[in-house]
């Protein structure tokens, strides 16, 4: 799939269908840092933060999604390129991220 292609089928996604298309977007190759996050969030980043906050948690399946795509992208698997993506959080939400030592990259818009 080309970025337009993903980008497109993930946002009319319903996330009710699973994972089989997210994990398809996050394992090509022409998943960019962005895309990921955008996927990320999407897939409720800001839940899975307040999984490790609160000690509550999603379906298993989620979970195990949300941790692979969080530890690629710490990991630096994903490229920055041309495209960008605003982070989906208020200035308040970030500055709470951060007291509990959320990466930065998850904070701050890729421009």
């Amino acid at each position: 799939m080309q970025y337009e292609e993903m980008q497109q089928k993930l946002h009319q996604y319903n996330w009710d269908d699973g994972f089989d298309l997210p994990w398809k977007i996050i394992s090509n190759k022409n998943c960019d840092l962005a895309m990921a996050l955008e996927v990320f969030y999407l897939a409720d980043g800001f839940g899975y933060f307040q999984t490790f906050i609160h000690n509550v948690g999603g379906t298993k399946e989620w979970f195990c999604f949300m941790t692979t795509l969080y530890e690629k992208i710490v990991n630096g698997t994903y490229p920055k390129t041309n495209h960008t993506y605003q982070i989906p959080l208020s200035k308040v939400q970030r500055m709470r991220m951060a007291k509990y030592h959320i990466p930065s990259i998850f904070l701050n818009d890729i421009t």
